[in-house]
């Protein structure tokens, strides 16, 4: 699949919106989106990190079939809120996390996003990646931005995957700094995805529903 690159916002605070410009570039690729709309369509707000869930309601709205394989419980999440990050992702991600978004209103989206959306509750792994995108999926995973580039510390990061080899994963990075067509070593992207732990790898499938 040709997969558009969009890179993020100078401020480095889109790479959600980034990343879902690539999706719908392919899916929807007779409608630009500006990042104006994007960040209507995901409930943005300024100097916050983004949750995908208002953008998933929006794409089923729009007849998009939306798959997320991930070990994590959006019901819990609108009932628990902030203790519920903290006890799934400890100490460190869960209050990064807290700190960064509008917790009592992602709860809110959460709960309805649970009676609508299709969720594989397990951590995802390469052969999920691999299958979808030879399925025509595009795939969209959320990993340690700092890990990613072999540092220390949690930055939550959206990526676009393009491919997914033995040895390396392409991706569509849109940074800061935008790196179109990263080949990441396999290990080192596998550290990036599975924090802080293995429990923690997770996907975004988004395509057009079968012959649309």
């Amino acid at each position: 699949m040709n997969i558009p690159f969009h890179p993020n916002t100078g401020d480095g605070t889109h790479c959600f919106q980034a990343a879902m410009r690539m999706a719908l570039g392919a899916l929807m690729p007779g409608r630009e989106f500006t990042y104006e709309e994007l960040d209507e369509i995901s409930r943005k707000e300024p100097g916050m990190w983004t949750w995908p869930t208002a953008a998933m309601l929006w794409m089923l709205g729009r007849g998009l079939e939306v798959e997320l394989v991930e070990d994590f419980d959006y019901l819990a999440f609108a009932d628990g809120g902030e203790d519920y990050l903290i006890e799934r992702y400890g100490e460190e991600v869960g209050r990064a996390q807290a700190a960064n978004s509008d917790v009592e209103r992602e709860r809110e989206i959460a709960r309805e996003f649970a009676r609508k959306g299709s969720v594989e509750r397990r951590p995802a792994d390469l052969a999920d990646i691999r299958s979808r995108v030879e399925d025509g999926w595009v795939v969209i995973v959320n990993l340690n931005a700092a890990a990613l580039a072999g540092e220390q510390g949690y930055t939550g990061h959206f990526v676009v995957v393009c491919e997914a080899g033995e040895d390396a994963v392409t991706l569509h990075d849109p940074g800061l700094p935008p790196k179109p067509g990263l080949a990441v070593p396999s290990e080192r992207f596998m550290a990036a995805w599975a924090y802080p732990t293995a429990r923690d790898r997770n996907l975004m499938a988004i395509r057009r529903p079968s012959g649309g």
